[in-house]
């Protein structure tokens, strides 16, 4: 069968309607039409049976569209073909359901979107960090040595290092700290913070930017070409009875060394008063615990290969931390320092100072031995070796310790009680062997044998004697009120 355009002239007008921004009442019109032109297609159809299979489009109200939200605009779907001739479309709603699909889509893009974009900048920061630490690292393990020249008529005869090309990476714990951070920590230097003074010069109490508690030996000199080597060498020892070196600096006209702050002071603080006088603080246990202490860590120095001299022990360089185990400070630090070059007034004659020497180049163990007798003399009779109204500490401390054998409870501490007096003349006989003449004088290794014996003893005579529990004991600052 032929058909005209006429024919198809509804179809036309059904496109014409379906054109952006016609209402919706224009549905119907193109709904209507649809089915006057199946109607005409299918002619050769009875009209019964069109009618009949094709109600709903004779019937505009029968027409159901789904309106989205937006007034004014209807979704259609073609969906099927006229029965009779299949190049004729159908249009159908667009079902809720389908948008809220397109709905869900673009909340999960939005949602991935989100989720990919802060993940890059978590590993934007994280990297960033790694690296910050990274340069802040290298800052600190940095060389001062081109930093600071040396002067070029500083090098003498005699003062050079054997550990001059000792490694930087041997010394990993150790940190190079600037000058304007360790002024940040004493508040500039402050008089207020000053805790002592040793070989090397005033010892300051710091605060660290990380919260650490430090104490800041100063030595304002010209800068050493060997500063940063001896430091490093002293860096590498460690021992329990040893206080930890933990930083240095060196400026254009001084040099800082940074150690752990040990917060119960030194020995003699715990001995005497300001006139060098007892004041009765300390048992015997707690002095022999004291001394086995010291002990143990000058001889770990001198176990070193090559050994490494303190050439500066007394009482004052023994520190005891919160549990008041003693800890031995300003090991190797007279390297650094120059010969005659001495903190404090030259007059004042060095009881510690072993007799025999002649100069600093002779020192040698049995130096170091002769100042731990003294030590222990310090420590068995509660007085000060050089006290504030002597003229001569060997006339009136270390001779007197010497003349005074068969009676040495007038040497003794009255403070320790007669059932210490045996503990007691143990560890001044051992005193007598140290600063004896240097044939005589016993090595490190059997001072510490001898006072683990002498303790040993002491600890099984007060149990049996008082029936005393000291098989584990605890120095703690509650014994020291």
């Amino acid at each position: 069968m032929r058909f005209f355009w006429w024919q198809h002239l509804r179809l036309l007008i059904l496109i014409q309607l379906l054109k952006p921004g016609n209402t919706n009442h224009k549905i119907y019109a193109a709904a209507e039409a649809i089915g006057v032109h199946r109607s005409i297609v299918g002619s050769h159809k009875k009209s019964s049976d069109r009618i009949g299979k094709y109600p709903c489009l004779r019937q505009g109200a029968s027409v159901k569209c789904n309106k989205l939200k937006d007034p004014g605009v209807v979704s259609l779907r073609i969906t099927a073909s006229v029965p009779g001739d299949n190049g004729i479309p159908t249009l159908t709603p667009l079902q809720p359901s389908d948008v809220k699909k397109t709905r869900k889509h673009i909340v999960a893009a939005i949602i991935g979107g989100f989720g990919a974009a802060l993940l890059v900048i978590v590993i934007v920061v994280l990297v960033y960090i790694f690296l910050m630490r990274i340069k802040k690292f290298i800052r600190r393990t940095s060389d001062t040595a081109s930093s600071v020249p040396s002067p070029p008529n500083e090098l003498e005869r005699g003062n050079t290092s054997p550990y001059a090309n000792a490694s930087p990476y041997d010394t990993q714990d150790l940190v190079q700290l600037t000058i304007v951070e360790l002024q940040y920590a004493t508040s500039n230097f402050s008089q207020s913070n000053i805790i002592g003074e040793g070989a090397f010069g005033l010892v300051y109490k710091g605060f660290l930017q990380d919260g650490s508690i430090v104490a800041i030996k100063r030595r304002v000199h010209s800068p050493n070409r060997y500063f940063v080597h001896e430091v490093k060498h002293i860096a590498r020892v460690h021992h329990k009875n040893l206080v930890k070196l933990v930083g240095y600096c060196q400026d254009n006209y001084q040099q800082l060394l940074v150690y752990d702050h040990i917060p119960n002071g030194n020995v003699g603080s715990h001995l005497y008063d300001s006139e060098g006088l007892p004041i009765g603080k300390l048992n015997m246990r707690q002095r022999l615990l004291i001394a086995f202490g010291a002990a143990k860590g000058l001889e770990h120095l001198h176990s070193l290969v090559p050994p490494l001299l303190h050439m500066h022990f007394r009482s004052s360089n023994v520190l005891l931390d919160d549990n008041f185990t003693a800890k031995i400070s300003d090991y190797g630090l007279l390297k650094l320092i120059t010969d005659g070059e001495r903190a404090g007034s030259s007059s004042v004659v060095d009881c510690f100072l072993d007799p025999e020497l002649n100069s600093s180049k002779d020192y040698s163990a049995q130096s170091d031995v002769y100042s731990f007798g003294v030590f222990l003399l310090e420590l068995i009779s509660g007085h000060e070796a050089h006290g504030r109204n002597q003229q001569n500490c060997l006339q009136n401390f270390v001779l007197q310790a010497k003349y005074s054998s068969g009676m040495y409870d007038n040497f003794i501490d009255k403070a320790l009680g007669d059932h210490s007096m045996r503990a007691a003349e143990e560890v001044m006989k051992l005193a007598l062997k140290c600063v004896d003449i240097s044939p005589k004088r016993a090595s490190m290794k059997s001072v510490v044998e001898e006072l683990e014996q002498i303790q040993e003893r002491e600890i099984g005579h007060l149990h049996s004697e008082f029936g005393e529990d000291i098989g584990a004991v605890t120095l703690g600052s509650e014994l020291f009120k």
